[in-house]
């Protein structure tokens, strides 16, 4: 998922540098390995933490604006990324894209990186509204399927493999087995009771 993702990001041409959050070692070194910046979410003390540290990190080196995704939306194009960036035209703005159930969010873009307080947890699509309304920073909120699907439970699976092919990941999928695992779980679970 994370190297659909990167791809995704990488060949956009509003980006000018990739950085990845993540508290495992292998995460950051295959960010290191295609030039993305890497920082160890466990020194941070959290997700949040890590995200405000690394928007200071971005101001300091002169970026205009910040683009937080998950690592688990792997249907995420090129296109998407471009959108949303163009949405964010103000001096000061916030674009959000929430996850499917409107519960999460899949995609936070600030002007400037340090716009609002990062707010990823339980119910953060709220708590993000929340934060752009409380600091008086415009906000849009765009609704993109692709981004909106996030892997976390077996329907999102059952629900990637119906547009997911062509990606890394439903390669890795196919590779490993789990195409048809997920498929014989959809048909154990909703068999008819006779």
């Amino acid at each position: 998922m994370l190297r659909d993702v990167l791809k995704a990001v990488r060949t956009s041409r509003y980006v000018g540098q990739v950085a990845v959050i993540s508290c495992d070692q292998k995460v950051l070194e295959l960010a290191s390995k295609i030039g993305a910046i890497g920082f160890d979410e466990g020194v941070s003390r959290g997700l949040n933490s890590a995200i405000e540290h690394m928007a200071n990190f971005c101001i300091d080196r002169g970026a205009e604006s910040i683009l937080i995704l998950p690592i688990d939306v792997p249907l995420v194009k090129t296109a998407d990324i471009d959108g949303i960036i163009r949405k964010s035209r103000l001096p000061k703005s916030i674009v959000i894209v929430p996850s499917m159930d409107e519960k999460g969010t899949n995609a936070l873009l600030m002007r400037p990186p340090t716009a609002i307080k990062p707010r990823f947890g339980l119910d953060s699509f709220r708590a993000h509204i929340s934060e752009a309304k409380l600091n008086k920073i415009p906000l849009k909120i765009s609704k993109l399927p692709r981004i909106a699907l996030d892997i976390d439970m077996p329907k999102d699976l059952a629900l990637f493999l119906k547009m997911g092919k062509g990606t890394e990941t439903y390669s890795f999928m196919v590779e490993i087995g789990l195409v048809d695992r997920v498929r014989e779980y959809l048909e154990r679970s909703y068999k008819p009771i006779p």
